[in-house]
């Protein structure tokens, strides 16, 4: 009977623990929220002068004002993508984070695409694999669209009055027959996996270039906290009635 006890509390703690692991190596926890979808926002510092095409993210052309605001309301975070609403300008579509992301020129085209967008996935794995894929778009191998030059590095960045530990991205295009290299520079935020500077540029006609800086990143909310508490403290129940039984039997 002692054994089949445990066996239950060991199976419910291990319950626990894989959600908790999965939430840590799938998206932030703190992209969520049980009462309203959260808000992520960006302060235009550079944009094209002329309208761009969303072509990817929906129909219509976005015109946006430096000193402006971009916002993309998270609706659903799926396991290959985020879906949300994205106001940039005069626009707002729904559309998912890996079609901005080629609107954008947030990422690298090729045989592989690395196409990280607005928000990526969290956890030392994922990560890794951002890493190998963004080398793996920008390699000198035939069929690669952007061949080119990607360099990666941890840093703590400073963006208005905040600090942000983050994980860099620098790529540069080789010269290319017709127009200007593309080069896109790009922080992720470790422990949200938001965006936190984009500055990214190309021209093939028509000069291109954007930047970006995160206006907030979000942060733990009292309902969040709260059920975090009681998890922990039926947790800690459980463990302490199952020892007085189990002392007691």
């Amino acid at each position: 009977m002692k054994g089949r006890l445990l066996l239950a509390v060991l199976i419910c703690l291990g319950l626990v623990c894989s959600n908790a692991s999965a939430a840590i190596d799938d998206y932030s926890p703190l992209l969520t929220s049980p009462n309203e979808n959260v808000i992520l926002t960006w302060n235009v510092i550079e944009t094209p002068d002329v309208p761009f095409s969303l072509f990817w993210a929906g129909q219509g052309f976005w015109l946006a004002e430096a000193g402006s605001e971009m916002s993309f309301e998270l609706l659903e975070l799926l396991d290959d993508d985020v879906e949300g609403i994205l106001t940039v300008g005069n626009l707002t579509v729904t559309a998912n984070n890996s079609e901005i992301a080629q609107d954008f020129a947030l990422g690298v085209w090729g045989l592989t695409q690395w196409m990280p967008g607005l928000v990526v996935k969290v956890g030392d794995d994922n990560r890794n694999n951002l890493n190998a894929t963004a080398y793996a778009a920008a390699a000198r191998l035939s069929g690669n669209y952007l061949n080119g030059t990607m360099n990666s590095r941890y840093e703590v960045l400073t963006v208005g009055d905040s600090a942000y530990d983050c994980i860099v991205f620098d790529y540069v295009q080789d010269p290319p027959l017709f127009g200007e290299a593309q080069q896109t520079h790009l922080a992720y935020e470790i422990e949200t996996g938001v965006l936190v500077l984009c500055n990214t540029s190309y021209s093939f006609g028509t000069p291109y270039s954007l930047v970006l800086e995160v206006s907030s990143l979000p942060s733990a909310s009292p309902d969040l906290l709260l059920l975090l508490q009681i998890a922990i403290s039926v947790t800690g129940v459980v463990i302490v009635v199952t020892i007085i039984v189990l002392r007691r039997r």
